[in-house]
């Protein structure tokens, strides 16, 4: 055996990944590959607003949130994040996660009905800024 720190090929990750999904078929987890969803909002030709992520199953990863800083605190995030909530809820979706840092993206999604689930403490050493994970469930 031969262990070294080189960089993996884009073949031999893929191999890996094959592999990963021949272990979830052996566990009985169907195939269900991850499908985008997304709103853009738009100014004339201008992205003013924009709300994506991934589905996983019945899960949900909020991957981008970002509204340009002209038209922050005017609703519009909040009205991007429900329109995507709905559409994920009535395909099946279950729950919805996110990552975020910054007091004021904390404040927005705790008003928005996310719950914290963890928190990384003084994330990038950098004292009182966190990385905060959360949650919501679109279903009861």
């Amino acid at each position: 055996m031969n262990i070294t720190d080189r960089d993996i090929t884009n073949e031999e990750l893929q191999a890996i990944y094959d592999d990963f999904k021949k272990i979830e078929t052996q566990d009985g987890i169907p195939n269900n590959p991850q499908a985008r969803h997304q709103y853009i909002a738009e100014e004339g030709d201008t992205v003013i607003g924009f709300v994506s992520g991934l589905t996983n199953h019945t899960i949900f990863y909020l991957t981008d949130m970002w509204v340009n800083e002209n038209s922050r605190r005017q609703g519009l995030g909040a009205k991007l994040l429900q329109m995507l909530e709905a559409k994920i809820a009535m395909a099946g979706i279950e729950h919805i996660y996110t990552w975020t840092t910054g007091a004021n993206n904390e404040k927005f999604y705790e008003s928005q009905g996310y719950k914290i689930f963890t928190v990384f403490e003084n994330f990038c050493g950098v004292e009182g800024y966190h990385k905060v994970g959360y949650r919501k469930a679109l279903s009861s």
